[in-house]
């Protein structure tokens, strides 16, 4: 290994500089292309160093040019061509004439001394090769490049942008401090056939280059795939099984990037694939591992792989996987909207609401095993539906248990069905009676839904998730609420057991109910009748109810002069409500 500060001409001194088959595509964004660029303008600076390179020669025939292999700092490489070629586009003809031969001596190569075309000098894998020939072969209309176009397409447009802020000056200033041999920008650091790039590689993320969990395993599937047959086998493999799963276009590229909430971190949706398969396939233990150490099991469980074909089908069986997760395991917005019909989205729908994503293998293990079986696959995960709303409400296991759950039940499904039984409607009860507003919110909705699937006088079957939720006996009842305007219905209690009794009853599920929008603050606080009707300008609950939970339990009750509110409704609506939810989530 041999490392020296060099200036970025020093690629005219290579052939064709590639980007492995199994490197992470581009990456970098304004914050990235922002701080480059004010590095390169900085003054009073000798040498602007902007990082690391790591390479490797490549083998090649006598008499042909030499090959490049980047293990490390594709990014800054990619960024500086781009920023180059801005460059050189935003010069009038003269200076574009006056400088080409450096600029393009950095940007291309000639494969053949006596031909008279040239080649990209830098070769990027399959998803940012076509970006990258749009900016160098300046086949572009940067009006035309959106936030939703690649980042390299962006990142030129950037600099574009940036460079007309500046004078013709400023331009060659730049150009002059990037061309300059002097200016010690990159540490390349030149591996040989002894040095193990993965290693480096692995070494570099250790020290806070951020790779991501789903780089390091695909890097090291790869490598191991070459060691196993030769790299044309390997970038075969790749080709047909992770680029076409999980780089086949923008929109694929996006899907897997992009983040979810899972439990107190966020992590896109591979590195969630990657995770559920190693629970799954039991090298991952999450009662054991830190998510920290994915990466590092999967390289161990990589070790026990003797052929091309054990190693094929493990990698077959991840893309069997990710098939699956992207399809079935979805997430919603606000303009999704649910039916009570649909038990999978439903599944989905509570997971996502109460952020559990701690099942997700168990999820995806049941719709492998079971994707040709839709009875069995809906009976399996409408009982862990069951699990998951009975428990949030009976709290009889610790959701910091579901981990260990998940396991049991990945390995016997009758574990699921042992798990149900523990959980009493009693305790169940006792939940609906200290609920959190996200939990009644969640099980309002549901129950809402279940009446318009089950009566056909409700024309509406479908609904979106969005709606507030309001206590009807406000939680400051003092004022319009107290026993002098609502008396409490058991006189045997003492005032002061009473005003316990209220401050526990607002509380309940039945004091609650979903509105299309919040009402007023100052309305929300007011006596049952203000509270329904409304005052003046400020509209009541009667105006904002859409849902039949708050119709049919609370305005219609109320048109028919039953105009009040106190402890025994509550009472009798949470009971009423409680028959609901075991219409749809009991009899198991």
């Amino acid at each position: 290994m041999k490392a020296d500060a060099k200036g970025f001409k020093f690629l005219v001194m290579e052939g064709k500089v590639k980007i492995p088959f199994f490197q992470r595509t581009y990456v970098w964004t304004e914050d990235n292309w922002e701080e480059l660029l004010q590095e390169l303008r900085s003054e009073n600076k000798v040498n602007n160093f902007l990082g690391t390179i790591i390479s490797k020669q490549l083998p090649s025939a006598s008499g042909q040019p030499k090959e490049l292999e980047v293990i490390d700092g594709q990014q800054r490489l990619t960024t500086l061509s781009i920023l180059l070629k801005a460059l050189y586009d935003s010069l009038s003809d003269e200076d574009k004439r006056n400088c080409e031969g450096e600029i393009m001596g950095i940007l291309r190569y000639k494969k053949d001394y006596t031909s008279s075309t040239y080649e990209l000098r830098i070769e990027h894998s399959y998803v940012d090769s076509e970006a990258y020939r749009k900016v160098m072969e300046n086949t572009l209309n940067i009006a035309q490049i959106t936030e939703e176009d690649h980042l390299i397409l962006r990142c030129y447009k950037y600099f574009m942008e940036n460079l007309e802020k500046l004078t013709i000056d400023e331009r060659k200033t730049l150009i002059n401090k990037i061309l300059n041999p002097e200016n010690k920008m990159l540490v390349v650091i030149d591996l040989d056939e002894k040095d193990n790039e993965q290693s480096i590689f692995d070494t570099l993320n250790t020290a806070g280059v951020r790779l991501t969990v789903a780089e390091i395993v695909k890097n090291a599937i790869f490598k191991k795939a070459i060691e196993l047959s030769d790299k044309s086998k390997a970038i075969e493999l790749y080709k047909k099984t992770w680029e076409e799963t999980f780089l086949k276009d923008e929109e694929t590229l996006k899907y897997w990037e992009t983040e979810r909430t899972t439990g107190r971190f966020k992590r896109d949706n591979i590195e969630i694939l990657l995770h559920c398969i190693g629970v799954i396939k039991g090298f991952y233990d999450p009662d054991k591992h830190a998510l920290l150490e994915l990466s590092k099991l999967y390289k161990n469980q990589l070790k026990e792989f003797n052929s091309i074909n054990e190693l094929t089908n493990f990698i077959n069986e991840i893309i069997e996987y990710a098939k699956i997760y992207r399809e079935k395991i979805v997430t919603f917005d606000k303009s999704d909207t649910f039916s009570f019909g649909d038990s999978i989205p439903r599944l989905l729908h509570i997971l996502e609401v109460l952020e559990i994503s701690t099942f997700h293998p168990f999820i995806l293990a049941v719709f492998k095993k079971y994707q040709n079986d839709e009875n069995n696959l809906k009976d399996i995960l409408g009982k862990l539906e069951k699990f998951i709303i009975r428990n949030q409400l009976a709290k009889v296991e610790n959701v910091k248990n579901y981990s260990k759950l998940c396991k049991q039940f990945i390995v016997n499904q009758s574990n699921l069905d042992d798990k149900l039984e523990e959980i009493s409607w009693d305790r169940v009860s006792d939940g609906l009676r200290n609920i959190s507003n996200r939990d009644a919110t969640l099980i309002l909705f549901w129950i809402e839904l279940y009446r318009r699937y089950k009566d056909n006088k409700y024309d509406e079957k479908e609904l979106k998730y969005d709606y507030t939720l309001e206590h009807i006996m406000p939680i400051k009842w003092e004022e319009y609420w107290n026993f002098d305007k609502v008396p409490h219905p058991n006189s045997n209690l003492s005032r002061e057991e009473q005003k316990q009794d209220r401050n526990e009853k607002i509380k309940w599920l039945g004091n609650m109910t979903l509105l299309k929008s919040r009402l007023n603050t100052s309305l929300s606080n007011q006596g049952f009748e203000k509270k329904i009707k409304g005052e003046g300008r400020k509209k009541g609950i009667k105006d904002y109810a859409t849902l039949y939970i708050t119709k049919d339990d609370i305005v219609e009750p109320f048109n028919n002069d039953d105009k009040v509110w106190n402890e025994k409704k509550i009472e009798d609506r949470t009971e009423n409500l409680l028959k609901g939810i075991k219409a749809i989530w009991g009899n198991s």
